[in-house]
């Protein structure tokens, strides 16, 4: 499993939860090695920096991919998935591996240029991220969200400010990977 934009608060959750459900091997993306390394002790085994040169990126896709990445989960878009969707392309006249991409955000930009190569023969499937979800689906997913919540094996970061302070809130940019929590 790849899990595109790991850094940030879904994407962390993300590796926490792929991991419950026993994901068999993670390997996280992000632009801050500091963060990276945060990933990597809550449950990613593999770290991508994505603040590199497209070819450097590229090959990082691939050294990481093992036999192949069957989940992405893309909190990014842009950049960093069309560098990804280049590099699981065969170079040789080869299947690739099926890899299902599931689009879930574009904090890395809103398109992507997307060669036809990057899908002839790559195994690429792309998904939106509602692709499947229905309330009895939602429903069982809250479910045991909350289960593993109130057990202790899963936790979220969180950071409270009043509401009296929401304002400047709003502004802030040092949350690292935590959830603003305004109470009242």
């Amino acid at each position: 499993m790849l899990i595109q934009g790991a850094t940030g608060f879904a994407g962390r959750l993300a590796v926490k939860v792929a991991r419950l459900l026993g994901a068999g091997r993670i390997v996280a993306t992000g632009r801050d090695d500091e963060q990276l390394r945060e990933v990597q002790a809550i449950g990613a085994d593999t770290v991508i920096n994505t603040a590199v040169s497209d070819e450097a990126l590229a090959q990082a896709y691939l050294d990481a991919k093992g036999d192949g990445y069957d989940v992405v989960l893309d909190y990014l878009w842009g950049r960093p998935t069309e560098i990804l969707l280049r590099a699981l392309a065969p170079r040789s006249f080869t299947l690739g591996t099926p890899t299902r991409v599931v689009q879930i955000g574009g904090s890395a930009g809103p398109e992507l240029t997307l060669a036809a190569s990057s899908l002839r023969t790559s195994g690429v499937e792309i998904y939106g991220a509602a692709k499947g979800l229905n309330p009895e689906t939602l429903g069982e997913v809250f479910q045991q969200v909350a289960t593993w919540t109130r057990s202790g094996e899963l936790t979220f970061d969180v950071e409270k400010v009043p509401l009296s302070d929401i304002e400047t809130a709003w502004q802030r940019t040092d949350l690292k990977g935590k959830r603003l929590v305004v109470v009242p």
